[in-house]
């Protein structure tokens, strides 16, 4: 594995001050003299002016990029020498969570067949306990007969069981529900039916754009408006 090379320091250039101030010198001078184009000679000055502008632009472009080249470099230096090992600890930290989490379902399937098991015990001997109140009244043992039955009525249809995993200081088990969708066109469907849930359906406008561009006003898809605008492509002088 190559070593990387952090710079010492990073040396940013200053920017022409006259390329800075040029952005508003043009803006102004197309606000005086290009707002509104009444004529074909002001028409042909203006595209002119406009490769000028198209050119401050590229020369503006060029001086940031001098400037934030150095310092993206750096960036990058900087962030892959911490790369490695983040993510390495991420992958530590996905290892051991891993683990508890594990340790911790099965433990919670130990509980839940324990509770299952104490509570089928626990519904057999109430039962029992029925069937003999049942006789004591039938035998006119009335008072044995209700003794028995407060005894099975006290006994809980739900037992509860501790887990015997272990407190954690710092770490707290929590659920996350998420939804999977299984059935795309079942649940454009649905959506369809019931326009309250429109907010789950999300419109694929790179795509829809694609298709304007390619098909024009030839495309005809319900629920969506072609639009057509006009636009200027211009180089620098």
């Amino acid at each position: 594995m190559n070593a990387i090379t952090l710079p010492e320091s990073v040396v940013i250039p200053r920017p022409d001050p006259a390329i800075i101030q040029s952005a508003v010198q043009f803006l102004a001078s197309a606000r005086q003299s290009y707002a509104v184009i009444t004529t074909a000679d002001m028409c042909e000055a203006a595209g002119v002016d406009l490769k000028a502008i198209k050119g401050a632009q590229k020369r503006l472009e060029d001086a940031r990029t001098t400037i934030t080249k150095p310092l993206l470099e750096a960036q990058r230096a900087v962030n892959a020498l911490f790369k490695g090992p983040t993510d390495t600890l991420i992958e530590a930290e996905r290892v051991v969570k891993g683990g508890i989490l594990g340790y911790q379902r099965e433990e919670e399937r130990k509980r839940l067949a324990a509770e299952a098991i104490a509570a089928e015990a626990a519904r057999k001997e109430r039962e029992k306990l029925e069937a003999q109140a049942a006789k004591a009244a039938a035998a006119g043992k009335t008072e044995k007969a209700e003794a028995l039955q407060a005894t099975a009525a006290a006994i809980p249809e739900r037992v509860e069981i501790a887990s015997a995993a272990p407190k954690i200081e710092g770490l707290a088990t929590r659920s996350v529900w998420k939804a999977e969708v299984m059935d795309k066109a079942a649940l454009v469907k649905y959506v369809a039916e019931h326009p309250e849930w429109l907010g789950l359906v999300e419109v694929n406008l790179t795509a829809l754009n694609g298709l304007a561009r390619s098909q024009e006003d030839a495309l005809a898809i319900p629920g969506v408006k072609v639009i057509e605008e006009k636009q200027l492509a211009s180089r620098s002088a």
